[in-house]
């Protein structure tokens, strides 16, 4: 701890000054879960989600002329998903004495108020990197993450319920990559991702990759010397201010954002149109009755 503490003389006679709230330097930098969170849908009861959806191709389809034989046979196209909640948990424990001792002025920071923010943090960050992962950890008890949904049964053969190799329909594309990035492998995997004018609308990566990308972009340099001239302090001269660096772009119009908790080496093409967290609530059921 830089600085020299204050002596004996003056400690004896002045109070400390506490900061009146607990800075987080941890939890930051949760961005998929911001994001699907914000557009969450309730799941409102029942043991599973049950999802009618259309997972093989219609061929029954075609031109005519006059009277043309038909094919009468029906075409079965659909088949339910099958989702199975999963659940999170946090601890926290309280003694008599720690709550009587967090009152009236001395408390200058809500004991119990601050552990239950700091343990929704905690939550929070644990789905946020699980969101990334196939839903195996503990023993298959996390939630089913974007490793799970965007793979090509490389390592999930079976997709809510149905299996890949059945139903190609489900396999996302997944590509290795080999040398260095360029934008011909970003559009490599938007086009992949893409289904007439139903595109992707996020494309998610880790800082170290956001940077790569960043250099991608950085030698292409637009300067307007026609308009109006960025002024610098008097006595430093004039001329055009550059502000090097970037913290947001986009590619094909989808921004590209930096998320800590992303899977080191992994770029994510997402249409978050067809991704969803359901959420369960629960918390009616855990009223004390008796």
């Amino acid at each position: 701890m830089p600085g020299i503490a204050p002596n004996n003389f003056v400690t004896t006679t002045t109070r400390q000054k506490f900061f009146p709230k607990v800075v987080d330097n941890v939890f930051t930098g949760n961005l998929l879960f911001s994001k699907l969170r914000a557009k969450a849908r309730p799941w409102t009861g029942g043991t599973q989600l049950r999802i009618p959806t259309t997972v093989s191709q219609r061929v029954n389809v075609g031109s005519f002329a006059g009277f043309d034989t038909f094919n009468t046979n029906q075409e079965d196209v659909r088949q339910m998903f099958t989702v199975n909640p999963s659940e999170y948990h946090g601890d926290l424990a309280f003694s008599g004495i720690q709550l009587a001792l967090n009152k009236g002025p001395e408390a200058f920071v809500n004991l119990m108020a601050e552990e239950f923010s700091d343990i929704a943090r905690v939550l929070a960050e644990t789905m946020g990197a699980d969101l990334y992962l196939d839903g195996t950890a503990n023993s298959n008890k996390a939630i089913a993450g974007l490793n799970y949904h965007i793979d090509d049964a490389t390592d999930v053969t079976t997709y809510q319920g149905l299996s890949r190799s059945t139903y190609s329909n489900l396999n996302a594309t997944r590509t290795a990559q080999s040398g260095a990035l360029s934008f011909t492998n970003l559009a490599t995997d938007y086009d992949a991702a893409q289904r007439g004018s139903d595109s992707p609308d996020m494309i998610i990566t880790t800082p170290a990759v956001f940077s790569i990308m960043e250099r991608l972009v950085s030698p292409t340099l637009y300067v307007n010397y026609n308009g109006p001239s960025s002024m610098v302090p008097a006595g430093q001269g004039q001329g055009t201010g550059l502000n090097m660096g970037i913290t947001t772009f986009a590619y094909r119009g989808v921004p590209v954002y930096s998320d800590e908790l992303c899977t080191s080496g992994n770029i994510w093409t997402i249409n978050t149109k067809h991704l969803y967290l359901y959420e369960l609530d629960y918390s009616n059921e855990l009223v004390d009755s008796t």
